[in-house]
């Protein structure tokens, strides 16, 4: 009698594992091109480089079927440079996304770990590096649309779609012990689709971001390249930053036939340890169109507009983008695309996404490369 007791409590916890279906999907992006910059700290520079269109990433996906409409889930993501093979986002094994949660068909999903802002999700997919392919970031991407950093310790809240509506939230902690607002962020954001319409609009704010508290929310990729142009104060680049806050709306109009109209307007808000303060404006829009399946036109300008405060500056950024992209499968596609950007006013610095600042007014990229997407 024991061993049949045994015998079906083993049975029935085989027929449990059974039951909970779960499944983990490997996917990633290889990207790589060749580029030639007219100046690049004073020279003229032929490069290759990673990511030119999507960043270079492997990861993982995991779902289990927890029953009654309720899923365990989680995703691990690395980033890496394909020219050298080494990691990227400060050499995290998973430093684009590491988190793991618990997801409800009418309840949403709930996740924690190192996560994007409402910015990536609602605001990110009418930039025109994403609607037009190539890498006209807005100045310094001090908006985070192309992902320069990504939020520790982050709680993230995402509903379900209703009628077309969906929001999420983000709070990622300090985890420092009596400091909560050092080094913390928060983020809510909303998007709406219907028929041809997308739009999204979100919010950002970080509190004293940075490496002066490494187990924070934002830290090390928060300084980790020269595009960055405004994480210091414009008066001393020992000063950093002790608020920083983004506003945005955008969407996109498909008016069929491959034709797509994208539209951006952000605006971020730094206020320096030194009491002074930037408030930089991004006027951006798109448009992309297939010419035929497998071939897509692109075209974009952004103006953009600083205004300083504790100095008198007003620095100006224009940036135009003509672009090319041929698919020659699903999954593999070549491009060609020319990115300018001109600059005025001071404290103003002409610097493309990937590339060191130029020491005219004036920086232009042309480059080619290939996508393999699995």
């Amino acid at each position: 009698m024991r061993r049949c007791i045994i015998a079906g409590a083993i049975l029935a916890s085989l027929a449990g594992t059974t039951w909970a279906q779960s499944n983990v999907t490997l996917y990633g992006v290889l990207s790589e091109g060749i580029g030639l910059v007219n100046n690049e700290g004073g020279a003229s520079s032929v490069k290759m480089l990673g990511g030119t269109n999507q960043n270079n990433r492997i990861g993982f996906k995991i779902a289990e079927d927890l029953g009654g409409g309720m899923q365990a889930v989680g995703q691990l993501e690395n980033g890496f440079d394909i020219t050298s093979g080494k990691f990227q986002q400060g050499g995290r094994m998973f430093g684009r996304q590491a988190f793991v949660g618990l997801s409800d068909r009418s309840l949403g999903t709930v996740t924690i770990g190192r996560q994007y802002d409402m910015f990536w999700d609602y605001i990110a997919p009418y930039a025109a590096p994403s609607a037009a392919v190539g890498l006209a970031a807005n100045p310094g991407d001090a908006d985070n649309l192309m992902g320069s950093w990504r939020y520790n310790n982050a709680v993230k809240y995402a509903s379900p779609t209703f009628g077309g509506f969906s929001a999420e939230a983000l709070y990622a902690f300090s985890n420092a012990a009596g400091q909560f607002g050092v080094n913390r962020a928060f983020s809510v954001g909303a998007g709406y689709q219907s028929s041809g319409l997308k739009v999204g609009l979100a919010y950002v704010q970080l509190d004293s971001p940075g490496v002066a508290h490494p187990n924070g929310a934002v830290t090390d990729d928060y300084f980790g390249a020269p595009f960055e142009l405004f994480h210091t104060s414009p008066l001393n680049g020992n000063v950093g930053v002790q608020r920083q806050r983004n506003y945005g709306i955008a969407g996109s109009y498909d008016f069929g036939n491959g034709v797509k109209l994208n539209m951006l307007v952000d605006q971020i808000h730094f206020e320096y340890l030194d009491g002074t303060s930037l408030r930089l404006s991004n006027y951006g829009t798109s448009l992309s169109w297939f010419l035929t399946p497998a071939l897509m036109l692109g075209a974009s300008y952004t103006y953009s507009q600083g205004k300083y405060g504790g100095l008198d500056a007003n620095p100006h950024w224009n940036t135009a983008m003509l672009s090319v992209d041929y698919f020659l499968s699903k999954r593999t596609d070549v491009y060609l695309y020319d990115v300018v950007q001109r600059v005025s006013g001071p404290y103003a610095v002409a610097d493309i996404f990937l590339n060191a600042p130029s020491t005219s007014r004036v920086q232009n990229m042309l480059l080619a490369g290939i996508r393999h997407r699995f």
